[in-house]
């Protein structure tokens, strides 16, 4: 065999240059930031693939829906995903259903996958502000919206329960999935897509539509709260699908992030549904297969992984969420990295040191972006860089970065290369417990500045400093 030191290797991908970067005090988040980035270089190749090394190598929905908003700050990629739309629809079938892989058809997701013909041009229009890629893919969001109100919600209770020839995966991967009512994701991510499609309309001036998706939209949520939610408690509880018992407590991590991700809920319900989150995450929790897993466990699942440290974080417990990215026990995000890996795997514990592939010959995967959605918190709201949803394009932006209130991250810098010029965000904690916060602000840009305990103030281009 060739010395090591002969070998070249050569990367290939349709990723030319990262437009991010982040570094922290911690090794093993740093890690999990560069694993994120390898499973997009190996990943986005003509298309994002769900895994580029086994027997499958397809654009499979639901991993780029959760992954779409962390790959617009880690890459430009808005050729690359408006290409991938492009294949969605040439896909697309005749009665308005998007197929859960592209370009090839078929799949077994469901709906939590075909949504993502919904979410991604959404989000690469709060990203790049480009009007015309919402305008093409219009159209094809119509007709899959009619598909799903035709053949998705049962017309003698209203659940949405898709159709009975359709696999119906939940929160894939999910330790606690199987303790879960699919129907109330289904709901959550049906809720999330209406939204979507009012505001689409709204930019595209159609006004009709815009009335029948509001109106539909908030129709959805009152029959979510009177469905799922238990009134004085606001405990996630069971609809009756798929045999589970009407009114049985649910109560697990995965049942709460979307509802709460996607605005269902508001004032004292809100905090009650939050509160009732924080509690099944600093608790001890049950998998599906009866192990049990320590207080500050990651639970969730390709669905709700990419939600909940947003909904910590802006919920007002950053410490919960902190905690969670930093756990290195079985389940969660570090776990793998303890283990060795240097890409995100499909499972958190695709292998172990001490039980080897663990009974998952055959269905497993080194090489999965899906729990590397984090990557778009770390950059969001550790760093603070984060789009103004109100004034896509970058020509304004919000700084708001959240530091680490338990003190186990001590610093946390990086950027991201607007198409403005590049954004720097940094805040170290001193010993003294004084935060310094630093920004770089790009010429022609403006900023709205968002730091604890302070009122927002506006800071125009150029280098800033703040001690707090």
């Amino acid at each position: 065999p060739l010395p090591v030191d002969s070998v070249e290797s050569v990367v290939l991908s349709s990723v030319h240059a990262f437009a991010s970067h982040f570094q922290c005090s911690n090794p093993l988040v740093n890690r999990l930031w560069e694993n994120i980035r390898w499973s997009t270089l190996a990943n986005f190749i003509s298309i994002p693939t769900d895994c580029p090394q086994r027997n499958e190598r397809m654009g499979w929905g639901g991993d780029i829906s959760v992954f779409s908003r962390t790959a617009t700050f880690l890459t430009d990629c808005k050729s690359f995903l408006r290409k991938h739309l492009q294949a969605m629809r040439d896909i697309q079938q005749p009665d308005g259903r998007f197929p859960d892989v592209a370009p090839i058809g078929g799949g077994f997701g469901g709906f939590l996958w075909g949504a993502a013909g919904i979410t991604v041009p959404w989000e690469l229009w709060l990203h790049y502000a480009d009007m015309e890629i919402l305008s093409e893919h219009y159209p094809a969001m119509l007709r899959y919206m009619d598909y799903v109100e035709r053949h998705y919600i049962d017309p003698s209770t209203n659940l949405f329960v898709q159709n009975n020839n359709e696999s119906k995966l939940g929160d894939w991967l999910g330790l606690q999935d199987n303790q879960n009512d699919k129907s109330l994701l289904f709901e959550s991510y049906y809720i999330y897509c209406l939204d979507i499609m009012q505001n689409t309309a709204r930019l595209l001036g159609k006004n009709a539509d815009e009335a029948r998706f509001k109106d539909t939209l908030e129709a959805r949520k009152k029959f979510f709260i009177q469905t799922y939610l238990h009134p004085q408690t606001m405990r996630t509880i069971a609809s009756g699908f798929e045999g589970k018992q009407k009114g049985n407590p649910i109560d697990i991590q995965g049942s709460y992030v979307l509802p709460l991700a996607f605005g269902i809920t508001e004032g004292e319900s809100r905090t009650k549904l939050f509160n009732n989150l924080v509690r099944t995450i600093e608790r001890a929790n049950t998998t599906d297969t009866q192990t049990q897993c320590p207080p500050y466990s990651l639970m969730t699942g390709f669905i709700t992984t990419s939600w909940i440290s947003r909904v910590l974080t802006d919920g007002g417990r950053p410490d919960v969420a902190y905690r969670l990215l930093q756990n290195t026990a079985y389940p969660s995000w570090l776990y793998p990295v303890t283990q060795g890996a240097t890409t995100i795997w499909e499972r958190l514990n695709s292998y172990t040191h001490t039980d080897g592939f663990g009974g998952n010959n055959s269905m497993n995967s080194f090489n999965h972006y899906s729990f590397g959605a984090v990557g778009q918190w770390m950059i969001n709201r550790c760093l603070g860089i984060e789009r103004d949803t109100e004034q896509p394009g970058w020509k304004h932006f919000q700084l708001c970065p959240v530091p680490d209130p338990t003190g186990e991250m001590t610093f946390a810098r990086g950027h991201y290369d607007s198409p403005f010029g590049r954004i720097e965000s940094s805040w170290t904690r001193e010993k003294d417990g004084t935060v310094t916060y630093r920004f770089t602000v790009p010429h022609g840009t403006t900023a709205t500045l968002m730091l604890p305990g302070k009122s927002p103030q506006e800071i125009k281009a150029g280098h800033h400093e703040f001690r707090l």
